[in-house]
């Protein structure tokens, strides 16, 4: 489970269930409290964007994304996605690096290796 802060105060948590290790790319379901419609306010609230009923925001430095032991996990790009119509919220993280996809996500890349 990882855990998603803004400016220190916790978000909500993912899975990251999802990984593309061609692309060093990882996305999940996010859980937040009060779901998808408290989350697309909250976004707009500091920033984001909307564009056909999707509400996301791409996270900066005020963001950070941790795992179960506390470990920081640096990313390049991510965007934060709520799309309250559906009541469905993903984090999509891309530019993560070699090392920290083999250290955080090994379990997407022997996915792909148990395909080939």
């Amino acid at each position: 489970m990882y855990t998603l802060s803004h400016e220190k105060d916790k978000i909500g948590t993912t899975k990251l269930e999802r990984g593309d290790p061609s692309t060093y790319a990882v996305s999940g379901v996010f859980n937040n409290i009060g779901g998808a419609k408290a989350l697309a306010g909250w976004i707009k609230s500091i920033g984001g964007e909307e564009d056909g009923g999707v509400v996301f925001i791409g996270l900066n430095k005020d963001f950070s994304l941790v795992d179960k032991d506390e470990n920081v996990i640096d990313f390049a790009d991510a965007t934060l996605i709520a799309i309250p119509d559906d009541d469905e919220v993903f984090l999509d993280i891309t530019g993560l690096s070699e090392d920290v996809y083999k250290a955080f996500f090994a379990e997407h890349l022997s996915a792909l290796d148990s395909e080939s």
